[in-house]
């Protein structure tokens, strides 16, 4: 059973008309938990972070300071943080923390050494007094993946013990949260572009390639036989100008249009 925090947010973000007004929500339902700041991004691939309608950087509005959220976006921060990496290869939620070795996730999700602008970003984290956090990765469709991650100022354990409560929430509130992001974005024409010359099906079928799955498989995932399964990932093939399957997958992740899902 959802906590009343979380079932009073989900009947609130429902009616929120704006970028802006859905991170405030967002941010309010932060401090009803055991938990000091909240991040988003709608896209780890995208060099910018979400923009609200007046196209500033959404940080602000989550208690971020002014300088923080400048100096995270004009150096780059965003796509160079460690601590995304995982949610390329993930699908469930998981935590971390600045004190712990390979910052307390799993090697094989997040390998070492980190590059020297990763490691800034792990210092300015330090600087703001953040010591750890849990993550919650979002696979979209259209091959794009997100993220929401609520941070603490207590050392990992302590942490932990409030995941284990609120887990479950903290799942359904991120999901539905960059849900009603992608909605808003898009009724104001706030979309996030790129150059993939892919339909979001598309990039949706050849993600679940990438994992493995056969046509009927997708067929099944996305309700819909398995010869429109296979008709999406031929014309994915055809579009990147691959010779196969494979080929396909391998030009689609070298170029950051879709990722694997565990």
């Amino acid at each position: 059973m959802l906590a009343d925090p979380t079932r009073r947010f989900l009947e609130d973000l429902s009616r929120a008309g704006a970028l802006r007004e859905a991170s405030l929500m967002l941010a309010h339902y932060t401090r009803a938990l055991p938990f000091s700041r909240v991040a988003y991004d709608i896209d780890i691939q995208h060099p910018s972070l979400p923009l609200d309608e007046d196209g500033e950087p959404i940080g602000v509005e989550l208690g971020w300071a002014p300088e923080f959220v400048r100096r995270w976006v004009e150096s780059g921060y965003n796509l160079a943080c460690p601590l995304v990496t995982p949610c390329r290869n993930r699908r469930w939620p998981f935590t971390w923390g600045l004190d712990e070795e390979n910052l307390g996730v799993d090697p094989r999700w997040l390998e070492r050494p980190f590059t020297a602008i990763g490691q800034q970003t792990i210092s300015l984290l330090r600087q703001v007094g953040v010591r750890s956090g849990v993550i919650v990765p979002v696979h979209q469709p259209g091959g794009r993946t997100g993220f929401v991650s609520w941070m603490s100022e207590e050392p990992l354990a302590e942490l932990r013990r409030w995941v284990a409560v609120y887990e479950s929430d903290l799942f359904v509130v991120a999901h539905a949260f960059l849900d009603r992001m992608d909605e808003i974005a898009v009724a104001e024409g706030l979309g996030l572009h790129d150059d993939c010359p892919l339909t979001d099906r598309e990039r949706e079928c050849l993600a679940w390639v990438a994992c493995g799955k056969t046509d009927s498989e997708i067929g099944i995932i996305i309700d819909r036989s398995p010869e429109t399964a296979r008709f999406h990932v031929r014309n994915a093939i055809a579009k990147l100008e691959a010779s196969s399957r494979s080929h396909a997958v391998a030009k689609a992740i070298k170029k950051g249009w879709i990722d694997i899902i565990d």
